[in-house]
């Protein structure tokens, strides 16, 4: 059994091995490798495998790869079939990968940077929960940058608010970026009504409640 098992773990290696291809391969799952142009740019292996461990939620195997020379900044655009581009902790921002993200900034990953779609990193984090925004925040993200579309992160919070599961604990990221001193709304993206109550995130306050759909009072049932 012993050998037999050796030998499925050599297949597995192999075949592994054979979709890097010395380089001409690789282990990302939409890598094109007929793309073609002066914005093609192909990731390091360790960086495409950092990408696969925060998709699996692998910590240990993410700061390996940090360890291991990952690009904690490389964008992946063309050669990865997406124009406008990606990094490695919009990735893990955006996946609710709290300790992910928390590795890749340590090691250096760039809390502002805004890619080819006028997407801020702080959005890809809005989507993936407050305790990212909160952690975006402790490395220094602008909370007041504004896009070329004239999009900022109080108004795509604003907007994401009335139909995106961005609610956690009954928390809405809007009220945690005016916590947190976020100040500016852009003029997009559109927002499908008002709603309240707005700035009641005050984790200070005696009265203030987590349970979800409820800041102020407690649930009528458990």
């Amino acid at each position: 059994m012993e050998e037999i098992m050796k030998k499925r773990q050599k297949e597995a290696d192999d075949a592994y091995e054979a979709m890097w291809d010395n380089g001409k391969g690789s282990h990302h799952p939409d890598y094109d490798p007929y793309a073609q142009g002066d914005d093609v740019h192909k990731a390091s292996r360790e960086t495409e495998e950092c990408y696969n461990a925060i998709v699996k939620n692998d910590i240990r195997k993410v700061y390996r790869k940090i360890d291991e020379g990952a690009d904690v900044n490389f964008v992946f655009g063309e050669a990865y079939r997406c124009r406008e581009g990606y990094t490695l902790l919009m990735t893990a921002a955006h996946r609710g990968r709290y300790e992910c993200c928390k590795a890749l900034l340590r090691a250096g990953a760039d809390p502002n940077y805004i890619n080819r779609g006028a997407d801020l990193t702080l959005f890809w984090a809005i989507d993936g929960g407050i305790e990212i925004i909160k952690l975006m925040h402790q490395y220094g993200v602008n909370m007041d940058a504004r896009t070329p579309k004239d999009w900022t992160p109080l108004s795509y919070c604003k907007a994401k608010g009335k139909y995106g599961a961005t609610e956690e604990k009954g928390i809405y990221p809007e009220d945690v970026l005016l916590y947190y001193g976020a100040k500016e709304y852009g003029s997009g993206p559109r927002a499908l009504g008002n709603r309240s109550p707005r700035e009641s995130y005050n984790i200070e306050s005696e009265n203030f409640i987590r349970e979800r759909g409820s800041y102020q009072n407690p649930p009528e049932h458990p």
